[in-house]
């Protein structure tokens, strides 16, 4: 009985061993990938943090670019930086090492991960809804197209978000892995990975199914009524008046520009008999 328990001890140690020197250095990625994934991360977050930061100053500081639209636009910047912000950077440091932003950095930049992407799913569908109300009821467009209700669309919009994105405080945790040299930190799932398939169903659903099939409805109405209908009647009479009025204004003037070349050419003609004249 001794020897059974002895050689299973030294069956398990030989296994840890065996793990040990499998797993004796830290998994890195090579130098020429670390570069070229760094360089391409700054750069794509670089031009675009700067580019979104360029569109919230412009619409801010300019009082005849507030409009509706625009406000839109800047809520799909501001949601654009939060991703570069959250998604692109903090990327670097696990290319190059781990994890290096602790417990709280890694609930923190999980939930404005997914903050950012789903505020701009919202802020594309409530873009296009805007624009299909202005162009396709442009009446009804004069009272609800307003930069206030704008803004307070908005505003629900981001708390809502904001709410429905707090679960992921309670979804990711950070893990480490022992090595020979050293200690691996990574942020990931608190919990088994298939359950988490609920919640990227409903996110899914919600954020990318939702909007894409509005937004095909919506900008199919607006081609219609863009493509297929034709102008009425009254923008028709001002066109060919238009035409008109500008054939009109051509033939006067190449009627003006001839009768000035006659004048010139007969006092041209008639200057010569009058010089002997006044020369006698």
């Amino acid at each position: 009985m001794e020897n059974q328990s002895w050689d299973f001890f030294e069956a398990l140690m030989g296994n840890i061993s065996t793990n040990q020197t499998l797993l004796n250095k830290m998994p890195q990625l090579p130098l020429e990938v670390q570069v070229v994934t760094i360089l391409l991360v700054l750069l794509i977050c670089g031009v675009g943090i700067a580019g979104n930061i360029m569109v919230v100053l412009v619409v801010l500081r300019t009082k005849h670019m507030v409009t509706p639209t625009n406000c839109y636009l800047v809520s799909l910047a501001i949601a654009d930086l939060i991703v570069l912000l959250a998604a692109g950077l903090p990327n670097i440091s696990e290319v190059v090492a781990s994890w290096v932003y602790g417990y709280a950095g890694c609930l923190c930049i999980t939930y404005l991960q997914y903050l950012g992407i789903n505020i701009s799913a919202c802020s594309i569908t409530a873009f296009t809804v805007e624009r299909y109300i202005a162009i396709c009821h442009s009446i009804k467009a004069q009272l609800l197209c307003t930069v206030a209700r704008a803004k307070r669309i908005i505003a629900v919009l981001w708390l809502c978000t904001s709410l429905y994105c707090l679960m992921w405080f309670f979804l990711v945790n950070t893990s480490k892995a022992m090595f020979a040299d050293g200690t691996q930190v990574s942020c990931g799932y608190r919990v088994s990975r298939n359950l988490y398939m609920p919640i990227y169903f409903l996110d899914f659903t919600i954020f990318y199914v939702i909007p894409l099939g509005l937004a095909t409805v919506l900008y199919g109405l607006i081609a219609r009524i863009l493509f297929m209908n034709p102008l009425p009647a009254t923008l028709q009479h001002a066109s060919r008046m238009s035409k008109r009025s500008s054939s009109v204004t051509t033939s006067s003037s190449m009627k003006l520009s001839c009768r000035g070349n006659k004048g010139a050419l007969s006092s041209r003609l008639t200057l010569p008999s009058i010089l002997p004249r006044w020369v006698k």
